[in-house]
């Protein structure tokens, strides 16, 4: 059976073509009669125009040119209607450079189906937190694969890399004969290749992570194809192209089974309703990064959270955090640590060494140790809040306690003992019935 998606594009392309080609306006063929009249020959299985013979020659008889044009306009959408097959065909490229060059368009970028940003990227919608989440996997995975190419000097995959971090940052393409990252940031010029390449890599995942549309567009087609490419060339799993009709990063990252705020009402039923509207979305993000992706996982997630955090009203602890101060055991050995590093987060992070652990983990740096309160405030949003808690359970390895439905023993690795245990047990209930376990 067909690919409706392509189908439905080809269709799109045929009556575009029908109203564009009579359009051009030159009294004498032009470069665009070429392209038409090579696309109809195509279309209609024609022998090649003869070398040297103006276009439309054979084909429609002698005819003022603008009735050749009218005719080719209608043939090209005839054949093209009717064209038959899920795969891409060479007629499909020749369709999509025409309609480009019809509407002065430029090239279509790497990693772009035929027609695909021309019509429209998919008939389906995906919700906004569906599309941030996969836009956060990639940039990280992208860091990964490009961070952790093990050769000291320039390959493919970084030739592949360049071409993607110079589309994003929307720069010229790279001179064939200078090497990889080069000219793309302002850094000595006898710094270690690998140096170059984990700049490079750091930029790319934060111009993926940056992007604010919220339709998938033209860019996420690229992304997508540079996860493919690179993967390939470094040997790590041989992905083929992104098939026809797929979103950009389906099948490369799994979609979200999203929270609603009527669930986590169901869980904090004392929330206020500001904090539940302000977590939704930082938590079905959080979760898919994190992996916390089964109704079980995120039933115990979403559970002890609400205790932790007095159903969600608080994120950062009421005392002062005095009685932490000079705790070794938390890594608070210079005086004032106690109450700069008390615990803020829907699941806490306490003490020095907790906070330098997640600042780091989190690619932050020393931005949670230099200014530990941005874990609590709106600067870093609902996000940020989010994230040390994502953090906490995923350092604890606590999707395998879930997984058992041991609340005890989540417990006991949260707390470190078994304080509130039955309220955590309560929400726990809530929660599974929120999510019909």
């Amino acid at each position: 059976m067909d690919n409706p998606q392509l189908d439905a594009w080809r269709i799109l392309a045929a009556r575009a073509l029908a109203a564009f080609i009579p359009g051009i306006s030159d009294s004498e063929p032009t470069p665009l009669d070429a392209q038409v009249d090579d696309l109809l020959r195509d279309l209609g299985d024609r022998p090649l125009r003869p070398i040297g013979s103006p276009s439309y020659v054979g084909l429609f008889g002698k005819l003022p040119l603008p009735e050749l044009r009218q005719r080719a306009g209608n043939g090209v959408r005839t054949f093209l209607e009717h064209l038959e097959g899920e795969r891409l065909k060479n007629v499909d490229h020749k369709a999509d450079e025409l309609i480009r060059a019809l509407r002065g368009f430029g090239n279509r970028p790497t990693g772009v189906h035929p027609y695909e940003g021309l019509f429209g990227y998919t008939t389906e919608r995906i919700s906004r937190v569906q599309l941030m989440a996969w836009r956060r996997l990639a940039g990280q995975q992208l860091q990964r694969l490009i961070d952790q190419i093990p050769d000291p000097t320039a390959t493919p995959a970084d030739a592949q890399a360049d071409t993607l971090l110079r589309a994003l940052a929307g720069q010229p393409p790279r001179p064939q004969d200078r090497l990889p990252y080069k000219g793309l940031f302002v850094l000595p010029n006898r710094i270690a290749f690998p140096l170059l390449r984990a700049r490079a890599a750091d930029a790319i995942k934060l111009y993926v992570e940056s992007l604010t549309s919220d339709r998938l567009g033209s860019q996420d087609a690229v992304i997508d194809n540079a996860i493919r490419m690179i993967s390939t060339l470094r040997g790590i799993s041989q992905l083929p192209p992104r098939p026809v009709g797929r979103l950009p990063y389906e099948g490369l990252f799994p979609r979200i089974a999203g929270v609603t705020a009527a669930q986590l009402r169901r869980i904090a039923p004392n929330a206020r309703a500001n904090q539940l509207s302000r977590f939704v979305e930082p938590l079905n993000l959080t979760m898919a990064e994190f992996d916390i992706r089964t109704p079980l996982q995120q039933a115990h997630f979403l559970a002890q959270l609400a205790h932790e955090s007095g159903e969600f009203n608080y994120v950062e602890e009421i005392g002062d955090g005095a009685n932490y101060e000079g705790r070794e055991d938390l890594g608070n050995v210079v005086p004032g640590d106690g109450p700069r590093f008390k615990g803020r987060g829907l699941i806490q992070v306490t003490g020095r060494t907790n906070y330098t652990n997640c600042s780091f983990d989190l690619g932050l740096g020393d931005e949670l140790v230099r200014r530990p309160e941005r874990l609590a405030e709106d600067e870093l949003a609902a996000i940020g809040i989010v994230i040390g808690a994502s953090w906490n359970w995923q350092r604890n390895q606590l999707n395998i306690l879930a997984d058992a439905d041991d609340v005890l023993a989540v417990t006991r690795r949260i707390n470190g003992g078994t304080n509130g245990l039955s309220d955590r047990i309560d929400k726990l209930a809530s929660a599974k019935r929120a999510f019909g376990l």
